[in-house]
């Protein structure tokens, strides 16, 4: 026991303070301080505002490039493969903005003073501009075009067996359920009808992904997956 003075001049016995209360209220104390230092840094308050505009802006235009790019597999026509053509030159504009690029580089530069979570979402964004970087904007407009002719030869290219048209889901099904080994092999033989026709532009194709990964400082295009 304690005593204390009380209102008025009395002296007053105060009973000491319980061990669990004392502790709680130590605890509860450490949590503010704690809370304290990990308050937002003005670096990563910075990272917070551009990853809100980065982001939004990547999902409008993921969600339309995405849109463009089933109607052209569903219904192949130059119409649709005009229009995947353009939204996926939208597409790698905004993504491979070289803005976009600079802060994306000069925020991880102070990654220790970030999330985590911001960290990962600035690497990916940057990852995402190695798909299509506008620091080369011509190297980058000729890998869409030549990434939408390689799609529109797969989706429109005619699969047969035995002299019969048969689909690409077909081909999956027999695949998946023939017991008969002639038949699944006939069938992947004639999955694999569409090599010579994809080939040419494949060729093509490689050399342009290549191009926009070195424009990110990658050394090729599967080195950044």
């Amino acid at each position: 026991m304690r005593t204390t003075l009380h209102n008025g001049g009395i002296l007053r016995l105060v009973p000491p303070m319980r061990p669990r209360k004392f502790f709680l209220i130590l605890l509860f104390r450490l949590f503010l301080l704690r809370l304290t230092a990990f308050s937002a840094s003005p670096v990563q308050e910075r990272a917070d505002r551009f990853l809100k505009l980065a982001n939004a802006g990547y999902q409008a235009l993921y969600r339309v490039n995405s849109q463009a790019q089933w109607l052209a597999v569903t219904d192949v026509t130059p119409e649709h493969d005009a229009a995947v053509a353009a939204t996926g030159k939208a597409y790698a504009a905004f993504n491979g903005n070289p803005a976009i690029i600079t802060e994306a580089r000069d925020l991880l530069a102070h990654e220790k003073e970030l999330t985590p979570l911001s960290v990962r979402q600035l690497k990916q964004l940057l990852l995402n501009a190695a798909e299509g970087p506008m620091t080369n904007p011509d190297l980058v407009a000729k890998r869409v075009e030549a990434e939408t002719k390689q799609a529109s030869i797969l989706n429109s290219f005619e699969f047969k067996l035995n002299g019969q048209k048969i689909t690409a889901n077909e081909i999956d099904n027999k695949l998946q359920n023939s017991t008969d080994l002639e038949e699944r092999k006939a069938v992947w033989e004639a999955s694999k009808e569409s090599g010579p026709a994809l080939k040419p532009n494949l060729v093509v194709l490689r050399d342009l992904r290549n191009g926009v990964a070195r424009e990110m400082k990658y050394p090729d295009y599967f080195s950044k997956k």
